[in-house]
């Protein structure tokens, strides 16, 4: 074998080499499965303060409904009892609003009826009340509700927070609308959903831009 022929063989046994290499790299072959346990979650957003007009806002109460009956709902004992724990906040903006003539709106999940919500958190005869899956916009009249009294920004609570929280209040952001998103006023079954919702909403393309991450306490009107 001539030098020009042992060169190129010689090169392409490094090059096949080197090749095989980069497809089998640990570097290349990780997911973020592979690295769950060296994930750290990032510094917890900042609460801000905000003053809404009641005028151009709508308080959300989403599935508040299986606090009397488990069977009845999310929000319940056996498997949301954060949701049980937020009731009391989500009545002191509830009352809030309600006292500022704001309009409220509550939805329903699963087999659940007016009466199988939270009754201190009983809607009037004349508050709306949908009924739908995750996505309260879905299937609904609720886009035409809130234009109809020309709501500019939601206030939304519920639980699951990553479930009826997070897509309706980006359903909404992505719409245009404001949300203001307390974060004591939503719930899930477990910490790390609220924690992902947080940051979700403060970090999302599209939606970051439209939310305000608060508590209850911290919101005026």
């Amino acid at each position: 074998m001539g030098r020009a022929g042992f060169a190129l063989c010689t090169g392409f046994t490094l090059f096949s080499m080197g090749f095989g290499l980069a497809l089998t790299s640990p570097a290349a072959a990780q997911t973020i499965i592979d690295d769950w346990q060296k994930v750290k979650p990032p510094a917890a957003p900042e609460l801000k303060q905000v003053t809404v007009d009641p005028k151009t806002t709508a308080l959300l109460i989403l599935d508040f409904n299986g606090a009397q009956d488990p069977t009845k709902g999310p929000c319940n004992v056996k498997t949301k009892p954060r949701c049980l724990a937020s009731v009391p906040k989500v009545k002191t903006l509830l009352d809030q609003a309600r006292a500022k003539e704001m309009l409220v709106v509550f939805s329903l999940a699963g087999v659940g009826e007016a009466q199988d919500i939270a009754t201190a958190l009983a809607p009037l005869a004349s508050e709306p009340i949908v009924k739908s899956g995750p996505d309260k916009f879905i299937g609904t009249n609720l886009r035409s509700i809130l234009s109809d009294k020309g709501i500019k920004t939601i206030i939304v609570t519920g639980t699951a927070s990553e479930g009826a929280v997070l897509d309706t209040a980006t359903d909404a952001a992505l719409n245009g609308m404001n949300i203001v998103l307390p974060v004591d006023g939503m719930s899930s079954t477990e910490l790390y959903g609220e924690q992902y919702v947080a940051w979700h909403m403060v970090n999302a393309p599209g939606v970051s831009q439209k939310t305000t991450l608060t508590s209850i306490d911290r919101i005026k009107f």
